[in-house]
């Protein structure tokens, strides 16, 4: 079935604190090299940076704003972080203001932790020394993903095959049948073009589904990733 991820495909999410700057460290991602100057950005601008670079994937820039720990964190609960981190919250805390997301497709919580602007080191890199999760579900792998919806349509629950797959694709189940049934039993599994293609049998009717998951969609934290139905 689908979910994820969308963190690393299939992996639990991790709940993980990176460790405060300590006076006198080495500097983070010290051999990474940053132009230019980011030390007057508000914090709230210096996380947003940093959350779009991770959220596409884009490690160089993650690492210019994050320190080390940081970007193991984020790079380490998903690569990329997805598309769908909306911020929440601002809040300030001795010398340091924590920034709060949302991911609008999986749920749960990201707190950057972001020194304020004055006691940023030289040009301002590598001030975001904080990130935290919270309450992210478990990343589910394409296949997960498509057992989900099967069973989600299966049991008539459709608040969840809305959220496993399209419009189109709900629409596609529904002329099937409005609830699915218990009777499916997945098959085979095959893969081309971005696309997973998992198929189950009724061992009832004998009927065969086809579930067509989006890679990519998956990867990006979407929910929705089921995007294909054939039935046969």
């Amino acid at each position: 079935m689908m979910i994820r991820r969308i963190m690393g495909l299939g992996a639990t999410a991790a709940l993980a604190v990176t460790a405060p700057l300590v006076a006198g460290a080495t500097p983070a991602n010290a051999g990474t090299t940053c132009s230019g100057s980011v030390a007057g950005l508000s914090a709230a601008t210096y996380a947003d940076r940093l959350v779009r670079a991770w959220g596409s994937g884009n490690a160089t820039t993650a690492n210019c704003y994050a320190s080390t720990a940081t970007s193991r964190t984020l790079f380490g609960q998903a690569s990329p972080g997805g598309i769908h981190w909306r911020r929440v919250s601002t809040e300030g805390a001795a010398g340091t203001i924590y920034v709060t997301y949302h991911d609008d497709a999986r749920g749960g919580n990201l707190t950057i932790g972001v020194q304020n602007v004055g006691l940023r080191a030289g040009s301002g890199w590598h001030a975001a020394y904080t990130a935290r999760f919270s309450n992210e579900p478990k990343a589910w792998n394409a296949v997960q993903w498509s057992d989900n919806l099967v069973r989600a349509w299966g049991r008539g629950d459709t608040k969840w095959t809305a959220y496993y797959a399209t419009p189109a694709a709900v629409r596609s189940l529904h002329r099937v049948a409005a609830v699915g049934g218990t009777h499916w039993t997945r098959i085979r599994v095959e893969g081309a073009a971005g696309t997973t293609y998992v198929t189950y049998r009724n061992d009832v009717t004998r009927h065969t589904l086809v579930i067509g998951v989006s890679n990519v969609g998956l990867s990006q934290g979407d929910a929705h990733a089921a995007y294909t139905v054939q039935y046969h």
